[in-house]
């Protein structure tokens, strides 16, 4: 059976590819710091001890997969001592046994100036210390395929997932008494663009299938959703027959507690994405994976994430599944 290891299995990325891959029929190994700590869906998977600093547990879990999935995410105030180096164990392990390694790429390698429309031929001129940071691992991944390894780079916008906790949508959209409250944390009508992670896992997944006929790296960009503000609060206002009130996000506590958080000052460096526009070009993977490449209307994927109202959810199973079975 072909197996594959998941690198970050209680992340949002690393979560749905190992999802969409065990439904594809793969076994699913997991390298964590505490397997005792696994969320529910993930219990069935083989689980192993190991951190992604220690090259040698993750040589010892890679030993018979055909696919790393790279999903480790440390938190923004650890990028400049832990993102290249533990990423750099990952690959070194990939190039030693001629893996193909799964990473999530994002919208921080782009300056908006240079759009808003970017594809896989893009410039990458980061104007951040993040961005830079995610330019220089994505030139460790093109260094790999020139060692032995295979890379798929699969770049996406903000996830909106059932079990995203940190994403920005679950501080952004609020249920109300009177309906739903969407905090913009820039100018409503200027365009964002979101993913709905079981569709990325999903066309992740497809894209391994395909492997042995993709080039040693290989990009990708996920259009998903390309919406204002404006445009979200229509169609959950359509999907749910409530109102929905936009509101200003309120930056002005964020910078009152900035003194005392590198993570809020983190957030701080990246508020310019939400004030420029980024769209991503997906032309070269609905070339590649064509009727297989899934795009669940934004209505629904709110629901299913359970951030608006509807019936039993997707949300509702991942993240309660005991209530879920027994209602």
């Amino acid at each position: 059976m072909k197996k594959a290891l998941i690198m970050g299995i209680t992340g949002t990325f690393g979560s749905h590819v190992a999802r969409a891959l065990a439904a594809q029929g793969w076994a699913i190994r997991a390298l964590m710091r505490d397997p005792a700590k696994a969320p529910e869906a993930a219990r069935d998977y083989d689980l192993q001890r190991g951190d992604a600093g220690d090259i040698d547990s993750i040589r010892r879990a890679a030993a018979d997969a055909e696919v790393i999935v790279y999903a480790v995410n440390p938190p923004y105030y650890a990028w400049n001592n832990t993102a290249l180096p533990w990423l750099n164990n990952a690959v070194t392990v990939a190039e030693e046994r001629g893996l193909t390694l799964i990473f999530p790429g994002n919208v921080y390698v782009h300056d908006p100036a240079d759009g808003p429309v970017f594809d896989e031929q893009s410039p990458s001129r980061p104007i951040t210390s993040k961005g830079r940071i995610r330019v220089a691992m994505e030139e460790r991944l093109r260094l790999a395929a020139n060692q032995g390894a295979r890379v798929i780079l699969a770049r996406a916008g903000d996830f909106i997932a059932a079990d995203a906790k940190s994403a920005w949508l679950a501080a952004l959209l609020k249920k109300t008494k009177r309906g739903y409250t969407l905090h913009a944390p820039g100018p409503r009508d200027l365009k964002h663009t979101w993913a709905y992670a079981p569709d990325l896992a999903h066309a992740v997944a497809e894209l391994i299938a395909r492997r042995a006929e993709l080039t040693a790296f290989s990009a990708f960009h996920f259009g998903g959703y390309h919406l204002s503000f404006d445009e979200m609060a229509a169609a959950i206002q359509q999907a749910t027959g409530t109102h929905v009130n936009i509101k200003n996000f309120p930056w002005w506590i964020m910078r009152s507690v900035a003194p005392f958080s590198p993570f809020v000052r983190s957030l701080l460096e990246m508020r310019y994405l939400w004030n420029r526009e980024i769209c991503l070009d997906d032309g070269k993977l609905r070339r590649i994976l064509g009727s297989a490449l899934k795009h669940t209307d934004v209505a629904t994927a709110l629901r299913d994430a359970g951030f608006i109202a509807g019936a039993e959810t997707t949300r509702d199973v991942i993240l309660n599944p005991k209530r879920a079975a027994n209602p």
